[in-house]
């Protein structure tokens, strides 16, 4: 792990791990959880619940693979063209994102929300690969900020975005399975 060329895909690596989670549970929670759901966010729900109205899992896939072939893309370019910033910013824009989405929810539902264990248990490691990025890439204070608004930037759009994409997709992949073959 003295490279950046180990530490850089760590970024969709632990974003996969860390969406395999919530690809399990979401749907499954969505059905156990769906009154107190509705109680606590009336409005915009968690995981684009309220988006999609049919093929759960299928729809929020679509876009964990949106978001999974970008980190593979952001990793390999910024191996390939040996720049970094974009894919700090990124990796920061994840690690922020299960700080101030996954935890704080779980404490507003008072329950179990997909994707919180693996927030909790990937917390420490990328923090730790955010560190030992920094040494190998010399980043002052000022770098880190604007990589930080970067990834908050780009995670605070393509979240959003996906999960309205969702009732499109969910409404696609449900017209798909009640074609008749010919």
């Amino acid at each position: 792990m003295k490279t950046m060329n180990f530490i850089v895909w760590m970024l969709p690596v632990i974003f996969m791990l860390h969406d395999f989670e919530e690809i399990i549970m979401a749907e499954v929670w969505g059905l156990r959880y769906k009154t107190k759901i509705n109680k606590v966010w009336p409005g915009k729900q968690p995981f684009g619940l309220n988006y999609i109205r049919h093929c759960h899992t299928p729809t929020f896939s679509i876009g964990v693979e949106i978001e999974f072939v970008l980190f593979v893309l952001i990793s390999f370019l910024s191996v390939a063209l040996d720049g970094y910033f974009i894919w700090y910013g990124a990796f920061l824009g994840l690690v922020i994102h299960m700080i101030v989405i996954h935890m704080p929810i779980c404490f507003r539902f008072k329950n179990y929300v997909p994707g919180v264990i693996t927030s909790v248990i990937f917390l420490i490691p990328s923090i730790y690969f955010l560190y030992r990025a920094n040494i190998s890439l010399h980043y002052g204070t000022g770098t880190i900020l604007l990589a930080c608004l970067f990834g908050i930037v780009m995670i605070g759009i393509l979240i959003p975005l996906l999960h309205k994409l969702m009732a499109y997709w969910s409404e696609w992949l449900y017209r798909y399975s009640e074609e008749k073959m010919i």
